[in-house]
């Protein structure tokens, strides 16, 4: 399997690793998790019932007479009697007789399936686990992801903010620059012009007195 991806063993399929949160956390995944325990339940219930339900004895049709109790009689003595003949009766059958091989073969099977079915329940349980805490880990560590990078774009923002006004306030000394040297372009052209007037006014009271 690639390095690039992982098995989900719930939903049996590989799946990207870039992808792999997105994955379990959907509702696909979720589903099939929810069935996959569903299902473990339902069989551990049928196991605990056939568990429940297998004779203690495998010895059928047995008669009366084998399983015949001792009764008291009127006297308080017990009627050794009629057990006696009751063994004596049972006597010509073979031992293993009453056994059912067939029976104690479905009953062995039944006891490994449910040994086998314990067993990849406990597996499959153990398997649901690691892909749970493997989600929790990646979720803690995407969060974190998440809130440094968000605090880089912050911090992006406000170092593109300070730039902005930092542009700002050179144009707006610019401007005032600009303006402050026209103002003083002004002054200077009026000054001019004044020494100008009273240049001629020189001159002409000169000339009247000549």
């Amino acid at each position: 399997m690639s390095s690039t991806t992982k098995f989900c063993p719930a939903c049996s399929m590989n799946v990207n690793t870039k992808s792999w949160s997105a994955h379990t956390v959907g509702r696909k995944h979720k589903q099939k998790v929810a069935e996959l325990k569903a299902e473990a339940a339902k069989q551990a219930k049928i196991s605990g019932a056939e568990k429940r339900s297998f004779p203690n004895s495998d010895i059928d049709g047995i008669s009366a007479a084998k399983r015949l109790k001792v009764e008291e009689t009127n006297g308080g003595q017990k009627n050794v009697q009629n057990l006696s003949d009751a063994k004596n009766e049972l006597a010509f059958i073979p031992a293993g007789f009453f056994d059912n091989p067939e029976k104690d073969k479905k009953t062995e099977a039944a006891v490994n399936k449910t040994k086998e079915f314990e067993s990849e329940y406990a597996k499959l349980m153990n398997e649901i686990s690691a892909v749970e805490e493997t989600v929790t880990v990646e979720e803690e560590v995407d969060v974190k992801t998440f809130n440094y990078e968000r605090q880089l774009e912050a911090i992006d923002e406000t170092i593109g903010y300070w730039q902005s006004l930092n542009e700002l306030e050179k144009k707006k000394e610019a401007i005032e620059a600009a303006k402050q040297k026209e103002e003083q372009n002004s002054e200077s052209a009026e000054s001019d012009d004044d020494l100008e007037l009273n240049f001629d006014g020189d001159n002409w009271r000169s000339r009247r007195i000549f």
